[in-house]
């Protein structure tokens, strides 16, 4: 569970020489991303955002939503109004719902597309905060956000 892995990472970045990349194997959920790198971990890699995507399991700033759910079979809106990605920025939270619900092969590419789109941002997100000496800040949005939840249903 996380609170072990973070046990682990609170300990184990020291044991490891400064100058060389700390890699963590298969850590994906954004949580998990963000307490890694925050405990010094340099590049993780994991299948979530691509197995998420495919099973209708999508990450936003406000936490994960279920599009297999009815509640979007009617929702104009994206999946997250502030992405830029193709998923958001073309197609509503309705055409996606469908899509998944008709086994569309669409769906899983675009769902996927979408979770790394989002994975991505948090990466940069992270970098520059790191750069710019606000990570603890930073780190306080990103759990704000997250906590939110997700979009009240129409």
């Amino acid at each position: 569970g996380q609170e072990a892995m973070f046990g682990c990472l609170d300990f184990a970045p020291e044991q490891l020489p400064a100058d060389k990349p700390r890699y963590l194997m298969g850590v994906g959920k954004p949580d998990d991303i963000v307490g890694a790198v925050k405990r010094g971990i340099d590049m993780m890699d994991c299948v979530l955002p691509s197995r998420s995507g495919r099973t209708g399991q999508v990450f936003t700033r406000n936490g994960v939503v279920n599009i297999k759910n009815a509640r979007h079979a009617d929702d104009p809106r994206p999946l997250d109004e502030a992405c830029t990605c193709p998923a958001c920025s073309k197609y509503s939270r309705a055409y996606l719902h469908h899509v998944f619900r008709s086994q569309e092969m669409i769906s899983g590419m675009l769902l996927t597309w979408h979770n790394l789109h989002y994975f991505q941002e948090i990466m940069q997100g992270m970098r520059d905060a790191i750069a710019a000496g606000t990570f603890a800040a930073w780190e306080a949005d990103f759990h704000a956000g997250r906590a939110q939840g997700d979009i009240e249903p129409l």
